[in-house]
Formats: structure tokens, C-alpha cells, sequence
């Protein structure tokens, strides 16, 4: 005969076994449980200043950039005392270049004979940030937008700054050597160390650690607040300023999407050959490309799953 197995038994065993279960998945997906979600502080920076666009006839958006003041912070992973140095102030993207913002300024700018590469593709969500985005396409795109607005373009391919730079196949043919009017008002890509500097910023003298996600008060490996910071270890892109800023108000410099900055790979920024710098990791990459004191470098005609960009512009009013 069968015995009975009664109720109170049925629990005890159960509820051991309940306990383990959520362990495991506590320990193995911490991004999944709000109950370990951390509260992160939202900060707004010293400053912002906004830009607007227009969309066609009737329609304008715009998008805003975050002052970054002048500095010398510690640099790379290790935190190399004095490592990075930002000589000016300047502007930088609140967010990455979104889908929204490139479609409309390409489809403009390829109507008056700019020319991209065609594998920059639409995910269908203006939010997103814009991806398969090689440095070449962001070169153009940059110059394309300056002009839109009625800036003075940065980049230009001959040394007396007369032609500016408007074809991904003509920096293709030419090794991508371009020169920079340092004087321009118009948009560009950061330097590396105005982004690390921006990354790692919390008053001008303190400065987050080399191998923490930007904003985070955490090591890189601390996934429980790295997730509350950078999107990474996922199977998608999410829409811009959906986690924490950092202290200057600036979202996603971890994760998302990696980050073209202008410099060449461990070499001189007038050289035509070698890879360029990318910053910050993405959606698709592991937790250890999140530290903001990384510094990696790809192809410039690279066009990448999880590539995209970040604004920058000279100077910014008192």
C-alpha cells in the first residue's frame, strides 16, 4: 500500500528547494532581479546646451550636448596619475548619435552629394542609438551636420583646409588622412582623452576609477551596479538614456554602443595608417569592456555590430 505523502512534507521539501533555485538565478542573472537593483543618482552635469534640427518643412527635434570643463585626471585601467590631459573646455553628446538624428541628417546630407556606405542600417526606433557606423561614416556625418546647422566643418582632406571632407570613398583612397581646423565651430569626434576625461569626471579633482563604467562607484565586475550604468551582455541595443548619467549628465559612455573617438591606436593622430580608438563597449560585449580607462582600437572602415558614436564641439559660453 501506497503511503501518503501529507502536505506539511510536500513544503519542507519544496521550499529548500524554491530557495535554491531563485540562489541560482540570483547569482547567475543579477540584471534580471529588481529586488537587487540599485538606486543610482541622477546628476545634470554644470551645464547643457541644445541644438535644433530640422526634420523637413514643418517638423524640428533637436538634441543636446554636456559642458566638460578643462582637466588632468588619472588615465587607463591602472589610473596613471596625470594620464589624461584636456587642455580646453568643450561640448560633448548628452547621449550617442541616435538612429533618429543620423537618418535625418544622411538622407540631407546624401541629397547634396555627401556620400556614406549603405550597411548603416535602421533598427525602426528613432531612440535607438545609430549602429554600423565606421569612423569614416562618422567623419562625413559629423561635417554633414555641422553644415546643416550653419557651422564652420572640422575635417578637411588637404593641409590649407579648402576641401572639406565629404565621401567615406575618399577617405577610403586616401589611407583616411584628414586635417582638422581646430578652429571651427562645428561638430567632430572626441579625443581620447576627452572622453576618458568625461567618463571618469565627478567634481575636477575627484575622478572615478579606471576600471569602473562611467558613473558607477563600482568595479567593472560588480554586475549588480554596472547594470545600472551600461547595457552590455544583452541580445539588443536599448533607447538612449535608459539607465544613469554620469556626473556630468551623460549617458551610456559604457555600453550601448562602442564609441569612435579621433586618435590614431597608440599612435600620432597625423598618421594615415592603423587602426583608430573605440571606447566604452557595447550591447553584445562582456562587462570587462565597460572600464572606462579601456582604450581599444578598429579598423576605420569597420562597419560593426554595436558601433556607433558620440558628438563633441569646441568650447562652450560662461
Amino acid at each position: 500500500m501506497r503511503k501518503k505523502i501529507s502536505r506539511k512534507a510536500i513544503i519542507q521539501t519544496a521550499i529548500p528547494l524554491v530557495l535554491l533555485t531563485i540562489f541560482a538565478l540570483v547569482v547567475s542573472f543579477p540584471k534580471l532581479v529588481p529586488l537587487l537593483q540599485i538606486k543610482h543618482p541622477s546628476y545634470k552635469g554644470i551645464g547643457t546646451v541644445t541644438f535644433t534640427y530640422s526634420i523637413d518643412e514643418k517638423k524640428t527635434s533637436s538634441f543636446n550636448m554636456k559642458q566638460v570643463p578643462a582637466g588632468v585626471a588619472p588615465g587607463g585601467c591602472t589610473d596613471v596619475p596625470g594620464a589624461t590631459r584636456v587642455d580646453e573646455k568643450f561640448l560633448i553628446g548628452e547621449t550617442e548619435v541616435t538612429e533618429g538624428l543620423w537618418l535625418t541628417v544622411a538622407k540631407r546630407a546624401s541629397q547634396k552629394g555627401y556620400v556614406f556606405y549603405d550597411k548603416v542600417r535602421s533598427n525602426g526606433k528613432a531612440t535607438l542609438p545609430a549602429e554600423y557606423v565606421s569612423r569614416r561614416d562618422a567623419v562625413v556625418w559629423c561635417n554633414a551636420l555641422s553644415e546643416d546647422l550653419g557651422l564652420v566643418p572640422v575635417y578637411y582632406s588637404d593641409e590649407s583646409l579648402s576641401v572639406k571632407i565629404t565621401s567615406v570613398l575618399d577617405l577610403e583612397k586616401n589611407g583616411d588622412k584628414t586635417f582638422l581646423n581646430r578652429a571651427a565651430t562645428g561638430f567632430r569626434l572626441p579625443g581620447t582623452d576627452e572622453w576618458e576625461l568625461t567618463a571618469r569626471y565627478i567634481d575636477g579633482e575627484k575622478w572615478n576609477s579606471g576600471c569602473n563604467p562611467s558613473g558607477s562607484e563600482k568595479n567593472y565586475n560588480q554586475e549588480t551596479w554596472s547594470a545600472g550604468y551600461a547595457v552590455f551582455s544583452l541580445n539588443s541595443m536599448s533607447p538612449v538614456k535608459t539607465l544613469s548619467p554620469n556626473h556630468l549628465g551623460v549617458y551610456d559612455m559604457s555600453g550601448n554602443v562602442w564609441e569612435w573617438c579621433y586618435d590614431q591606436f597608440g599612435g600620432d593622430e597625423t598618421t594615415s595608417e592603423g587602426k583608430r580608438v573605440v571606447r566604452g563597449g557595447s550591447w553584445i560585449g562582456n562587462a570587462y569592456r565597460l572600464q572606462i580607462g579601456g582604450e581599444f582600437g578598429t579598423l576605420p572602415g569597420a562597419l560593426e555590430n554595436g558601433q556607433g558614436f558620440r558628438l563633441a564641439k569646441n568650447g562652450w559660453d560662461k
